[in-house]
C-alpha cells in the first residue's frame, strides 16, 4: 500500500509526504515515493495522515452488575474503526472469586473472538488475595502493565480502600505496573447526595452537583501522596477539574511520577446539558463540569499539562439507564465516545486554535503509546512501526448525527454539534478497517499487543 500526498503528522513534525506499507509495518516515509507493481495507492492530497489513535480508556462489554453494555467487542471496535482508533486498551474487572489471571482471561477470550482492531487490557483490581504479589509480576510478564483502582462506588464491586491502594503501590512500581486511579472521594459524594435529597433536589438537573469537582481533586491528592511515599508512578484517569490537573503538575514538578488523562466530553460540553429535557444523554461519572472548568481544562491541555485523552467509552443504551426520574435511581451512567474523539479534538482544539496538529497527535497517539508501553511499535509514523494510520479529511463539515455512528448504544452525547472533519480511512497493521463510511475490519482481526513494563524511574513506559 502507498498513501500518497497527504500531510503526515508524527513525532512533533508535519510535512507533505508519502507512506509506504509493506505487510503490517511501515516501510518508508518520504517525498515522491514511486508506486510499485501491485501496490494499492490511496490518494491523500488535502488529507491529514495521522498515527492510528490509541484509546487508553474503553469499557467494551462492561458488566457492572445490571447487565453488559450494549457495545460488546464487535460493535465497540467497529466504532473504533470508524473513529480512526487502531488500538483500544480495555478494562478487565476482577470479580468475586477471580484472581488477576482469571479476570484478564475472561475478557481476553471475548476480545480474541470479536475485536476488529488491536487491543490490550488494563487489570481492574478490586482486592488483594494471598499471593497477589507474585501474581502481579506474572501479569506484567504476560504483557499487561497497568491496573486500575476506584476510590468510589462503595456499593459495587469496584471500590477499594486506601490501605489496599497503598499496599498495591508498594509493589506496583518494582513489578513494572502502572496504577491508574478513578479519583472521587466517596464520602464527599455521599454527603452531597444526602444534602440534595433532603432538599428534594433529585432530578437529573442535579447530577453534576451530586458529584462535586472537589471530591475528585481530594482523591487525586491522595493518589499523588501514595505515589510520593511508595515511589510508584500513578495515572489519573478522566480528570474533569482543572485543579486536579494542577495537583498533578505540582506533583511532577516535585519529582512524583504522575500522568494526567482527560476526556473529550469535559473539553467540549458544559454542565448546562443537565438542564435539557434530554439530560439522560449526558450521564457519566465524573459528570460534565461548568463552563469555567471546561475552559480551564483547555488552558492546561494547551500548556502541555495533560498527557493523554481517552474516550471513557462505556456504551450503554439510553434504555439501559432504567429509572431516570432521579439521579440516584439511574442504573448505568456512561456514554459512547471512541468514534468521536478525533473530530471533537480537531474541531474544539485544532480548529479553535487551542492546540496544533502535533499536540493533537501527542494527546491521542504518542502520549498513550508512551504511557502504556506501546512505544515505539505504535503511536508514530516511521519506518518499522506498525502500519496503524488514519486519513482524516479536515474539509468535511456538518452536524454529527446519531445514525451515522456505529455504536450499539445508538446515540451520542455530541449529536447536533457541528464538527469540522471526518475520518476517511483507517488502516490497522496494513489492512483497511474503515473506508469512506464502511467498516471493513473483520471480527478477530484485532491482535492482543503485549506492553512493556512501566518504568518507576521515569513515570513512563517504553
Amino acid at each position: 500500500m502507498l498513501i500518497r500526498g497527504g500531510t503526515v503528522v508524527s513525532e512533533g513534525r508535519s510535512s507533505t509526504a508519502d507512506v509506504r506499507v509493506r505487510g503490517q509495518r511501515i516501510a518508508a516515509v518520504d517525498e515522491h515515493l514511486a508506486s510499485e507493481p501491485g501496490e494499492e495507492v490511496l490518494e491523500a492530497a488535502g488529507v491529514l495522515v495521522l498515527p492510528g489513535l490509541i484509546d487508553p480508556h474503553t469499557h467494551f462489554g462492561l458488566d457492572s452488575g445490571t447487565g453488559p453494555t450494549a457495545d460488546d467487542w464487535s460493535t465497540g471496535t467497529a466504532s473504533a474503526c470508524a473513529g480512526g482508533v487502531t488500538t483500544c486498551i480495555n478494562f478487565a474487572t476482577q470479580f468475586p472469586g477471580q484472581g488477576f489471571a482469571e479476570a484478564l482471561d475472561a475478557v481476553r477470550r471475548q476480545a480474541e473472538e470479536r475485536a476488529r482492531v488491536d487491543w490490550s487490557l488494563h487489570l481492574n483490581i478490586t482486592r488483594l488475595d494471598d499471593g497477589w504479589e507474585r501474581e502481579l509480576e506474572q501479569v506484567v510478564d504476560q504483557g499487561v502493565s497497568s491496573a486500575k483502582v476506584y476510590t468510589t462506588y462503595k456499593d459495587a464491586v469496584f471500590y477499594v480502600d486506601d490501605w489496599t491502594i497503598y499496599r498495591l503501590m508498594q509493589r506496583s512500581g518494582p513489578a513494572g505496573m502502572l496504577v491508574q486511579m478513578h479519583a472521587e472521594n466517596d464520602d464527599m459524594l455521599q454527603g452531597r447526595r444526602r444534602e440534595l435529597e433532603a432538599a428534594d433536589k433529585t432530578s437529573l438537573a442535579f447530577h453534576g452537583e451530586a458529584r462535586p469537582a472537589l471530591a475528585e481533586a481530594e482523591a487525586v491528592s491522595r493518589g499523588l501522596f501514595f505515589s510520593r511515599v511508595t515511589g510508584s508512578p500513578i495515572y489519573l484517569v478522566h480528570l474533569s477539574n482543572p485543579l486536579s490537573v494542577d495537583l498533578v503538575t505540582e506533583a511532577r514538578n516535585a519529582g512524583i511520577k504522575a500522568l494526567a488523562e482527560t476526556c473529550p466530553h469535559f473539553l467540549c460540553l458544559n454542565d448546562s446539558v443537565y438542564q435539557r429535557p434530554d439530560a439522560t444523554r449526558f450521564l457519566m461519572t465524573p459528570p460534565i463540569r461548568p463552563e469555567a472548568m471546561r475552559r480551564g481544562l483547555w488552558e492546561r491541555v494547551r500548556a502541555g499539562q495533560v498527557d493523554t485523552v481517552g474516550s471513557d467509552h462505556c456504551g450503554y443504551s439510553l434504555e439501559q439507564r432504567g429509572d431516570t426520574s432521579a439521579f440516584g435511581q439511574v442504573r448505568n451512567p456512561g456514554i459512547p465516545g471512541v468514534e468521536t474523539t478525533l473530530p471533537l479534538m480537531y474541531t474544539f482544539g485544532v480548529k479553535a486554535g487551542l492546540i496544533d496538529l502535533q499536540q493533537l497527535v501527542r494527546l491521542t497517539s504518542e502520549g498513550p503509546a508512551r504511557a502504556f508501553g506501546l512505544w515505539p511499535q505504535k503511536g508514530r509514523i516511521a519506518a518499522g512501526a506498525d502500519a496503524d494510520l488514519v486519513l482524516f479529511d479536515p474539509r468535511r463539515s456538518g452536524p454529527l448525527r446519531d445514525e451515522e455512528l456505529h455504536s450499539a448504544a445508538a446515540f451520542s452525547p455530541f449529536a447536533g454539534l457541528t464538527l469540522q472533519g471526518r475520518v476517511k480511512t483507517t488502516v490497522c497493521r496494513g489492512r483497511l478497517v474503515f473506508d469512506r463510511g464502511r467498516v471493513l475490519g473483520e471480527e478477530g482481526w484485532g491482535r492482543f499487543t503485549e506492553r512493556l513494563p512501566a518504568l518507576p524511574e521515569s513515570g513512563w513506559s517504553g
